[in-house]
C-alpha cells in the first residue's frame, strides 16, 4: 500500500514536469522564432529547448514501467526509449557546455558575430552527431524479447501470460565498455567545460565589475552583479539536477557489490533514490527555459504588450492609457520602458563591451 500510494505521488509529480518542460520550452521556441532572434544563444536556446521537449517524452516510458511487468511499447518503442535517453542526455549537457563557451567568447570578443553563428551552427550539428554515435548500441542492437521463453511449464494445458522486456544483444562486455565511454564523453568532457569557462567568465566579469566602479556609479555594478548572479543560476542548476544522475548510475554500476543487491532493503533504499534522482534529471528541462527567457525582462515585456494589446482588443482601457493622457504617451512609455530594459538585458546576458551608457573602454582582461 504505502509503495503504491509512492509511486502515485511519483507519477503525479513526473507528469507536473512533464507538461510544464513541453509549454514552457514549446513557449521559449515560438517567442524567440517570433521576434527573428538569430543571435548565438537564441540559437543554442532553442537547440536546448527541443532536447529537454524530446527527452522529456521519456517519461511516459519510464513510468509505465513502474506499473506494469511487461513491455507495453513494442519493439520501436523499446529503441526509441533508450535511444532518446542518450541522445537528448548528450545533447542536453554539451548544449549547456556550449552556452558558457558561447558566453565567454562573447565576452572576450574574440570572434565576429558571422563567424560565431557559423561555428554555433557546426557545432549543433556535431553535437547531435555525436548523441547519436553514442546512442548506436541502443538502435541496433536492442530488441524486444519474451521473457516467459525461459520459464519450464510442467502442465502442458497451463498457459502463461508473456512477459516482454528490452534486451541487448551485446555481450557484458561490450555494454560495460560503451558505459565507460559514455560516462567519459557525456559526463567528464563536459562537465569540465562547463566548469572551466563559467569561472573564467565569472573572473573576467568581477574585474570588470572592479575597474568599472572606479569610472561610473554603483548602479551599473549592481547591474553585472545581478548578471553573474544569473549565469550561476544557469550553471548551478544544471549541475544540481544531472550530477545525482550521473553520480547514482556510476555507484550503481561500478562500486555497488552484485552480492549486495539482493538485500530488500538496499534494493529498496536504491529504487527511491533512483526515482529521485530522476526527476531531478527532468526537473532541469522546467529550469532552462525559466532561466533563459521566461526570466529575462525582454520576455516580461513582450508579455505585458501581448496582454495590453489582448485587453485593447476586449474593449477595456488599461490603468497606463488613463493616466498618461491617451494612446500617445501609453506609447511613448512603452517605448521609453524598452529602451531602458532592453539596455540592462544587453549588459547582463549578452555582455557586450560596446553598449555602456559612459562609452568607456574596458580594458582586456586575460583571466
Amino acid at each position: 500500500m504505502e509503495k503504491t500510494i509512492l509511486l502515485g505521488m511519483f507519477v503525479a509529480i513526473i507528469g507536473l514536469i512533464f507538461l510544464g518542460t513541453i509549454i514552457l520550452n514549446l513557449l521559449a521556441i515560438v517567442y524567440i522564432l517570433s521576434t527573428q532572434d538569430k543571435t548565438t544563444i537564441a540559437m543554442l536556446v532553442v537547440n536546448l529547448a527541443i532536447a529537454d521537449i524530446i527527452h522529456a517524452m521519456g517519461i511516459i516510458f519510464f513510468s509505465s514501467t513502474l506499473f506494469t511487468r511487461s513491455w507495453i511499447f513494442g519493439a520501436f518503442g523499446c529503441k526509441f526509449s533508450l535511444s532518446i535517453d542518450v541522445l537528448c542526455t548528450v545533447v542536453i549537457v554539451y548544449t549547456v557546455a556550449a552556452l558558457s563557451i558561447e558566453r565567454y567568447i562573447d565576452a572576450r570578443s574574440i570572434f565576429p558575430a558571422k563567424y560565431r553563428t557559423l561555428i554555433i551552427f557546426g557545432l549543433i550539428v556535431l553535437i547531435w552527431a555525436l548523441g547519436l554515435c553514442l546512442a548506436y548500441p541502443f538502435i541496433f542492437y536492442t530488441f524486444l524479447e519474451d521473457s516467459t521463453k525461459n520459464i519450464n511449464i510442467s502442465n502442458k494445458n497451463s498457459s502463461i501470460t508473456p512477459i516482454f522486456s528490452c534486451e541487448s544483444r551485446l555481450t557484458e562486455r561490450l555494454l560495460f565498455i560503451h558505459e565507460i565511454i559514455l560516462y567519459v564523453i557525456a559526463f567528464i568532457i563536459p562537465y569540465s567545460i562547463i566548469v572551466l569557462f563559467s569561472l573564467k567568465l565569472l573572473k573576467f566579469l568581477r574585474t570588470w565589475i572592479k575597474r568599472k566602479v572606479q569610472l561610473t556609479n554603483s548602479s551599473i555594478a549592481k547591474k553585472r552583479t545581478r548578471g553573474v548572479k544569473l549565469v550561476l543560476c544557469i550553471v548551478l542548476s544544471f549541475l544540481i539536477c544531472f550530477t545525482p544522475f550521473w553520480t547514482f548510475k556510476f555507484y550503481t554500476r561500478f562500486i555497488v557489490d552484485e552480492k549486495v543487491v539482493p538485500r530488500s532493503l538496499l534494493q529498496r533504499i536504491l529504487s527511491y533514490i533512483h526515482l529521485l534522482v530522476v526527476l531531478l534529471n527532468h526537473f532541469e528541462g522546467i529550469l532552462n527555459p525559466l532561466f533563459f527567457i521566461v526570466l529575462t525582462e525582454r520576455f516580461c515585456l513582450a508579455f505585458s504588450k501581448h496582454r495590453q494589446r489582448q485587453t485593447r482588443f476586449f474593449g477595456t482601457r488599461s490603468s497606463v492609457t488613463i493616466f498618461s493622457g491617451g494612446k500617445k504617451s501609453t506609447k511613448l512609455s512603452l517605448v521609453s520602458t524598452a529602451t531602458a530594459r532592453n539596455t540592462e538585458i544587453n549588459g547582463l546576458l549578452l555582455l557586450n563591451n560596446n553598449r555602456l551608457e559612459d562609452n568607456d573602454q574596458i580594458p582586456t582582461v586575460v583571466p
